[in-house]
């Protein structure tokens, strides 16, 4: 049981670490290290509101469009961003998985557990 609790935080830090090291050493101005640090963090923020508003059942349609909407947003933004530094396409790859895979750890953690589920603690 604990090692199904301990994946989704090896992803969750190994896709932040990759991000901001990676993006961090290969962004030489600090207005793009903050760019792609401010796409991770919006895109962290949506994934928490949206996994929280389900997990407590006060998830609704306007809340969840409005969640899509920003993810999706989040995700052009970091779009525009790869594809314009001048890194190689494997390096751009590598960044925009590990972006992908820090938000799967971060739903994943955020996920109730099966005795949460049943209304246990």
């Amino acid at each position: 049981m604990k090692t199904t609790r301990l994946l989704p935080w090896i992803l969750f830090f190994s896709g932040i670490l990759i991000y901001v090291i990676g993006l961090w050493r290969a962004c030489p101005l600090l207005s793009g290290k903050g760019y792609f640090l401010g796409a991770l963090m919006t895109g962290m923020f949506v994934t928490y509101a949206y996994q929280r508003a389900e997990n407590l059942n006060q998830n609704d349609e306007r809340f969840a469009s409005v969640c899509q909407m920003v993810a999706l947003i989040t995700l052009g933004l970091l779009l525009v961003g790869i594809w314009n530094i001048p890194l190689t396409p494997l390096e751009k790859g590598l960044y925009l998985a590990a972006f992908l895979v820090c938000l799967a750890g971060q739903v994943l953690l955020l996920r109730p557990g099966p005795n949460e589920q049943n209304g246990e603690s």
